[in-house]
């Protein structure tokens, strides 16, 4: 029988015992450290701070931006990251395995969870926790026989609809156990981690577009020995007060300059129409 007790927080709701809640993503990304992996997330180095669970809480407000928030702990040569009442996560684990792997599960009870496994940018294996005969990838059947260790079915049953409901997400992280031989408990994930707000718009281990690529995919920087400590980050920065699009300035002052070249609009003049003189009218 596949001992599921001990992961019971995985699957609890609010009010059931210990829980992270009906939403959360937990990624694992290996021979990274914890500094590495919040940047590859976009995390935001201004916002780099030790915080437990509730302090993470507290810093979704309208005076932050509502950001998006992961703390991160470091596991016998792999880090975890968690994102409480996120799922960004799931989307990026593809550009969180570049050069190395990774492995995310997702609950979400407003949508649908996920089990996925990346290799150096390609997604191996995806498949959603509560209907595991459906997966997807480049090698969707890699991990049969340590889904089956773990309990999920994983042949398609035309006499249900193929749905296995029960303790979906403690069985994707015994999976995932035994794809990492890693898994935090749940003291581990609610006490004071390394944590920062990140924008998935600036992970930076996404690929590069193939016209101005130069160079391979990015190589982990070698692990820091001793405990993590919320230091800056290894490269430069990311504003976050200048537009992606504009890196030179902000989007109105470049307008504003798109304008002036233009010519403005008299008070008279037609919408849309200028009143620089048009060439050789003086």
């Amino acid at each position: 029988m596949i001992d599921v007790e001990r992961l019971a927080w995985a699957d609890a709701y609010p009010g059931q015992g210990p829980t992270l809640g009906e939403i959360f993503c937990l990624t694992f990304v290996k021979g990274v450290d914890t500094t590495e992996a919040l940047r590859r997330m976009g995390g935001l180095f201004d916002t780099v701070a030790v915080r437990a669970l509730p302090e993470i809480g507290d810093q979704h407000t309208f005076d932050n931006g509502y950001p998006e928030l992961a703390s991160a702990v470091e596991l016998d040569g792999w880090t975890v990251l968690l994102e409480p009442g996120g799922f960004e996560g799931s989307h990026l684990v593809e550009a969180l395995s570049q050069g190395t792997e990774a492995v995310s599960v997702l609950r979400h009870d407003y949508a649908s969870p996920t089990f996925e496994h990346a290799v150096d940018g390609t997604l191996v294996v995806r498949f959603d926790p509560t209907f595991p005969a459906y997966r997807y990838g480049s090698d969707p059947d890699r991990l049969v026989p340590l889904m089956r260790e773990v309990g999920f079915v994983t042949e398609d049953d035309e006499d249900d609809d193929g749905g296995q409901y029960d303790n979906a997400i403690s069985r994707s992280l015994m999976l995932t156990e035994r794809l990492t031989a890693v898994l935090p408990t749940f003291d581990m994930l609610t006490g004071p981690l390394a944590s920062a707000h990140f924008e998935p718009w600036f992970s930076r281990s996404r690929k590069p577009l193939a016209t101005r690529a130069t160079r391979g995919p990015s190589t982990p920087s070698p692990r820091s020995s001793g405990s993590p400590t919320c230091t800056a980050w290894r490269t430069p920065p990311v504003s976050r007060t200048r537009s992606p699009r504009n890196p030179s300035g902000s989007p109105r002052k470049a307008h504003s300059a798109s304008t002036s070249a233009r010519g403005s609009p008299s008070p008279g003049a037609p919408a849309g129409r200028s009143t620089t003189p048009a060439p050789g009218t003086g």
